[in-house]
């Protein structure tokens, strides 16, 4: 605990400190603007308006390269492997958007930093951007004047035998676009290895020690993706159709273990799996402006994912082994109103899914599955100030439903959502979010299947799981200036009867996995974040500091933990150089009965930009020789474990990337559209737990 609030007060600190060097900065400063690494930002009710630099749009290389510029608090951006993630996991996922449709990674590298002209960054969206969604970032583009952009990237990482590319082509005509995508990864990894000591409980109230050591891990993947668009749109309205299917294809993924029992028997378990799934889909965008301040947005999403999976298991004593047909349908569809009136902005909208999987075991699992799903949401949402306070408040209202066999479920939720923005000064501001809303189990958790994971062990999943609950408060302070942001954050999250860990001893004196309702798993974090520019649009340096309190009580068992993660890195802006050094503790965890704690990682990298080229080179972990990543405890009376993984692949692991682009100005202001937030490929295809 004094870790953590020594970082905070340090934080702060260093805030309070160069108040007086910021303010005679910007002297001329508004409430809500001021000027950070030469980007121009505004502060709004739901995050800020980010409008880059000239000089920030003729250096970046891509739509990642000028993210990875522009200040973006609580945002980690890395433009060499291509992610943009949250600087904590619980705050949320990010979704990216160019012209406020989610975007791919293709769409990303196919954007030409020069058309540009904003980012909405929206660190409190509101419910129209669906659930699990912790910061928006929405990228506006100007008006272009060419006809096509060619581009071509590749990654490759020797050690860990990994290549990835990606190659995509934009043609433009009028009011007319077409779009041909295709990307690919293959990787062959060997570098995993486990290490496990398993304490059992037998029925007598002895105590079973057993040793598990795998050393002989393999993993092959093959991935797919082709993507065709036409798009068309105007200054009111815009059309889009995509056309896509992936392949995803892991031809072997084999594991030998050697076992020892305290008898002094040593066994040989040996299991192999493979999987191939094949999803085609195809969407329809259509977005229509009634004068200047009403839109109406509509689209619709079809999806068939068909999935063959095998599993194998043998020791010296037992052998276990089944084949999964799977095949799922899936519908999406939504449509939004949006009236920006003078004194708010509303929004109101439905949205519906219906899902279909039909899932056939045959082998020593002999089964047919077949599970029906669905949602209905309509939501409402208003965004305004009243006096000096920002304000969005919203209410969505969704019908979940749920059926296999004999199993269902049919279940209203009422999910409110209010985000409260308060200026202190001109450089403070005060922010609280309150939400709730429903958290589905894993459909590999609800199936009715019973697997065999080791000689002593099966997993077993459960249908009759409901849907549990989840509310969130958030509470913020933070400051702003030119050459410094600091935010001291309070977050808090309950979750009413979810899925946890249960355990129990079969018959034949082996164990059962598998989940019950659990009474409650509630998280309270407490962050701070500062992002200093040491030399302004030269030297950016941002440190993350939490202390994280978990509570989990499941049916027969209480468990708490509270442990401290912090991140730092470092970016510097040299010319056509940009350079890259990030650490992390290790993020530290539990879930259930399970605590995992992440070993200390560091990443190095260093990328040149000339002219239409761009290479990249990284290192994931230098000058780490043993390759642990993480450790995981299971505290279960009956079955306790601990458990080691290294992967040496990831070990001064180095990689290389290159990025070639040809364009010649775009015609229109394209609007760029990702049907993988409308895609479902999930089967519920029931595997074996770890």
């Amino acid at each position: 605990m004094k870790k953590t609030w020594f970082l905070v007060g340090l934080g702060w600190s260093i805030a309070l400190g160069l108040k007086a060097q910021d303010d005679a900065l910007n002297n001329s400063a508004q409430l809500q603007e001021v000027v950070i690494r030469g980007a121009r930002v505004v502060s709004r009710t739901d995050g800020q308006l980010i409008f880059p630099s000239e000089e920030m749009a003729q250096s970046a290389s891509s739509g990642y390269h000028l993210l990875r510029m522009l200040p973006l608090p609580n945002v980690k951006v890395d433009d060499v492997n291509e992610s943009i993630v949250a600087t904590s996991s619980l705050i949320g996922s990010v979704q990216v958007r160019i012209n406020d449709v989610v975007a791919s990674a293709a769409d990303m590298q196919s954007l030409q930093p020069k058309e540009v002209e904003k980012v909405e960054l929206i660190d409190r969206p509101g419910v129209r951007y669906g659930d699990g969604v912790g910061i928006v970032i929405n990228i506006i583009t100007r008006k272009a004047s060419g006809g096509y952009v060619v581009g071509a990237s590749g990654t490759y990482v020797p050690k860990a035998s990994m290549a990835r590319g990606n190659a995509y082509t934009k043609i433009n005509n009028g009011n007319h676009e077409v779009l041909l995508n295709y990307s690919g990864a293959y990787s062959r990894s060997d570098g995993y290895s486990m290490e496990a000591q398993t304490r059992y409980l037998m029925e007598e109230g002895t105590s079973y020690q057993v040793a598990r050591n795998t050393y002989d891990i393999l993993h092959r993947n093959t991935d797919h993706h082709l993507q065709a668009r036409y798009s068309r749109v105007n200054a009111e309205n815009a059309f889009l159709a995509t056309l896509s299917t992936s392949i995803a294809d892991s031809p072997r993924n084999h594991k030998e273990t050697d076992v020892t029992y305290p008898d002094g028997r040593n066994l040989r378990e040996t299991t192999d799996n493979t999987e191939k799934v094949v999803s085609p889909w195809i969407d329809l965008y259509g977005k229509t402006g009634i004068g200047n301040q009403q839109t109406i947005v509509a689209n619709a999403s079809v999806a068939h994912t068909h999935t063959d999976y095998t599993y194998r298991f043998a020791s010296d004593k037992d052998t276990f082994g089944y084949s999964t047909l799977g095949k799922a349908w899936s519908l999406r569809s939504e449509a939004i109103y949006e009236n920006r009136m003078k004194p708010f902005t509303l929004s109101a909208g439905a949205r519906y899914h219906q899902k279909y999987i039909d899932n056939d075991y045959s082998g020593d699992a002999t089964q047919v599955s077949q599970i029906h799903s669905g949602s209905l949401q309509s939501f409402v949402q208003l965004k305004g100030s009243l006096g000096k306070i920002g304000y969005m408040a919203g209410v969505d209202l969704t019908r979940e439903y749920y059926r296999q066999g004999e199993i269902s479920y049919d279940k209203l939720w009422l999910r409110p959502k209010l985000n409260l923005s308060l200026p202190v000064s001109q450089h403070v501001r005060l922010d609280y979010t309150f939400t709730t809303a429903p958290a589905p189990s894993r459909l590999q958790n609800m199936s009715s299947m019973s697997i065999m994971t080791n000689e002593m062990e099966y997993s077993v999943g459960n249908p009759n799981l409901i849907m549990a609950r989840r509310d969130e408060h958030t509470l913020s302070l933070s400051y702003q200036s030119p050459r410094l942001y600091n935010r001291l954050m309070a977050f808090f999250r309950h979750n009413a009867h979810p899925a946890m860990q249960h355990i129990y001893r079969t018959d034949d004196s082996r164990f059962a996995v598998t989940y019950l309702e659990g009474r409650r798993i509630d998280f309270l974090l407490l962050q701070n974040y500062t992002s200093c520019d040491i030399v302004p649009k030269h030297l950016n340096a941002y440190l993350s500091a939490e202390m994280l309190h978990i509570v989990n009580d499941g049916q027969d068992y209480s468990h708490r933990l509270t442990s401290f993660n912090f991140q730092l890195g470092l970016t510097a802006w040299l010319g056509n150089w940009t350079l890259m050094a990030n650490m992390d503790n290790g993020f530290h965890f539990m879930e259930s009965e399970y605590e995992a704690r992440n070993i200390l990682s560091s990443y190095l990298s260093a990328s040149y930009r000339i002219k239409r080229l761009a290479a990249g080179l990284f290192c994931q972990n230098p000058f780490k020789r043993n390759g642990k990543v993480e450790d995981v405890e299971n505290y279960n009376q009956l079955v306790h474990k601990f458990l080691v993984v290294s992967n040496r692949d990831t070990s001064s692991a180095i990689g290389i990337k290159l990025t070639w682009t040809l364009s010649k100005g775009r015609s229109f202001k394209g609007l760029e559209r990702d049907t993988d937030r409308l895609k479902d490929t999930e089967t519920g295809v029931a595997k074996p737990g770890r």
